[in-house]
């Protein structure tokens, strides 16, 4: 039975836990809900200027703007392609590099170590690894392909195109198909690792039981491997996901020219985070820093959305142990 006394033993310890919460707060307060705060409110500023702080008025015209800017929407859909495609691709191959690595005895430790390297790799410099494996005249893919009478292929390349919309298509296939290969390489690492703590930690009981009855192995997966598996799976996709909508280091890397289409001078492989610092890069030019913040407070907005609706529509399926 809870006495007065036990209400005020709660309350008290209650208000002792906030008081040393409130460094963790002030912290949180100054440098992640202001910065967003004043952010929004920049983005409203038009003619803003950056060192006086000076503006004309607040109006959404850069909201507008930004939404008709050909270069945002290919930022858009570099991003999109990098979470919906190449995130869910890694994540079936770390899936089944797990499963294959959780299956084996020997060697075990060493092969984890070897797919844990390209996550300690910085990215700038695994990035030119993958530019001089693809070059078109001395790359290891290009030399590959020599061997059986293919011709050289310009995997990223931005000359001739000017003018021809189907050699900017075909250019813009083939920076993607690297972009994919780059990003399953990179990704695959920390995914095999989680899913690796996830398999481990799943009570060897259950195959126990599913060998007795002479469960197949495809049944095993689908009713006890997968289900168990799904705070896991839930947790690397949408940790993945954010990652990849600030995807910006990779692209510099290998994508480093201006690809403009026929009368577009927008860059072919930019992404959303690339995008706000191209706006940026003339921040003494009124109203910059505030096309700026509004591709940020976008881009803020999307993954809010996006991560609510993977958690909701997931939800129902996270069976915890």
């Amino acid at each position: 039975m809870v006495t007065k006394q036990n209400k005020k033993d709660n309350l008290s310890y209650t208000k002792t836990a906030y008081i040393y919460l409130i460094p963790a707060f002030t912290l949180l307060a100054i440098f992640v809900l202001y910065p967003i705060i004043n952010t929004i409110i920049t983005s409203f500023k038009l003619d803003y200027k950056f060192l006086t702080g000076a503006f004309t008025e607040f109006n959404i015209r850069y909201y507008h703007e930004m939404l008709k800017d050909p270069v945002f929407r290919r930022a858009c859909v570099n991003t999109s392609f990098i979470a919906f495609v190449c995130v869910p691709a890694s994540m079936i191959s770390a899936l089944v590099v797990a499963l294959a690595l959780n299956s084996i005895k020997r060697f075990k430790q060493l092969l984890i170590t070897l797919y844990y390297l390209p996550q300690v790799t910085n990215v700038i410099a695994a990035g030119f690894v993958f530019l001089l494996i693809f070059n078109k005249n001395f790359g290891l893919l290009n030399t590959v392909l020599g061997w059986f009478g293919i011709e050289p292929v310009a995997w990223i390349s931005g000359s001739g195109i000017a003018g021809s919309a189907e050699l900017y298509n075909q250019s813009y296939r083939r920076c993607l198909f690297v972009l994919f290969v780059y990003s399953m390489w990179q990704g695959l690492s920390l995914k095999v690792i989680l899913f690796l703590a996830g398999l481990q930690n799943i009570n060897p009981q259950y195959y126990q039981v599913a060998q007795l009855d002479g469960t197949s192995k495809l049944n095993v997966f689908r009713k006890i491997t997968w289900p168990l598996l799904s705070p896991t799976t839930i947790y690397i996709y949408v940790t993945s996901s954010i990652t990849a909508f600030k995807a910006y280091s990779m692209v510099v890397a290998m994508f480093s020219e201006k690809f403009g289409p026929p009368g577009d001078n927008s860059k072919m492989m930019i992404t959303m985070v690339g995008y706000i610092l191209e706006q940026l890069g003339d921040y003494l030019k009124p109203g910059a820093v505030s096309r700026a913040s509004v591709a940020a407070v976008v881009l803020m907005l999307i993954v809010m959305i996006l991560t609510a609706l993977q958690l909701g529509i997931t939800k129902r399926g996270v069976h915890y142990k």
